[in-house]
């Protein structure tokens, strides 16, 4: 049975031999407590039948670590606003490239390709395994859920070094490829088992997870390396200059709180149903 980093390695062995290769397969391997909790905590949801407060307490949680369309975004505002400012750019055509890039992350999420914004489908996911859609509610957030989603923006919009956000957006796309994948055989035979739902309801209710499957997520993960790249040639960067020991280290620690606490509250939840 596939892990996440046996999912994640053969694609980042695509890329061309280059420092950021180097890197990730040096650091992403040796995450394997982190990525072990992750696992888990998808094993223990779709392992039975949940109870409604253990199903909005793990969307609404989950989707902070996921939903990264608008980060991405604003990502590509604060390159286009260094033109806007008067900055200076080394080269404004691969600085343009690097922007394009970005755009190619989300034309999917903001329903550019396709006619369904992908926030639209994640809520009918969550909305139709959960019952109704109260997981919107912020009394479900988790204070780690929350540290993630800060420590993420705050690298990619607020951070001085825009090439901190790209190199977070990097380790964001090639991680996701390895989680949806990972994860979209357990769902589907999560709600078969559950026996109530369709087939018909079955896919429209995994369609968020099915259209980042396959080329979708890979293909962003290479577009956030040409984003890296051509943004390094319009600001006359060095990427070798930098470790990405600390965002990748960082971003699977964050996550794994996030993961671990829903894993431990589905625990608890699984227990009471015992006693009772």
């Amino acid at each position: 049975m596939k892990n996440l980093i046996s999912i994640i390695t053969p694609v980042i062995d695509q890329m061309q031999e280059s420092h950021l290769k180097s890197q990730l397969l040096r650091y992403f391997p040796l995450q394997t407590n982190e990525f072990a909790t992750i696992e888990n905590s998808f094993k223990s949801l779709t392992s039975q039948k949940q109870s409604k407060e253990t199903l909005n307490l793990f969307f609404k949680s989950w989707s902070q670590t996921n939903n990264s369309a608008m980060t991405v975004a604003g990502l590509s505002n604060r390159m286009t606003m260094l033109i806007h400012k008067n900055k200076p750019v080394v080269s404004e055509h691969d600085l343009f490239k690097a922007v394009a890039s970005l755009n190619r992350i989300v034309d999917e999420d903001l329903a550019v390709i396709g006619r369904i914004l992908h926030s639209e489908m994640f809520y009918t996911m969550a909305t139709n395994i959960a019952g109704d859609d109260t997981w919107l509610s912020k009394q479900y957030l988790s204070a780690e859920a929350k540290t993630f989603k800060a420590w993420k923006d705050k690298n990619s919009l607020r951070d001085k070094d825009i090439m901190i956000g790209l190199l977070t957006t990097l380790v964001h796309e090639i991680y996701t490829h390895g989680e949806v994948e990972y994860i979209i055989p357990k769902f589907n035979a999560w709600l078969k088992e559950e026996g109530t739902y369709t087939d018909d309801e079955i896919e429209k209710s995994l369609a968020w997870i099915q259209v980042h499957c396959g080329a979708t997520e890979k293909d962003h993960f290479f577009h956030a390396v040409d984003a890296v790249n051509s943004y390094a040639k319009a600001q006359n960067i060095d990427v070798t200059t930098y470790n990405l020991e600390e965002i990748v280290t960082t971003y699977l620690k964050l996550k794994a709180e996030v993961m671990g606490v829903l894993d431990e509250q589905i625990a608890k939840a699984n227990e009471l149903v015992v006693e009772a």
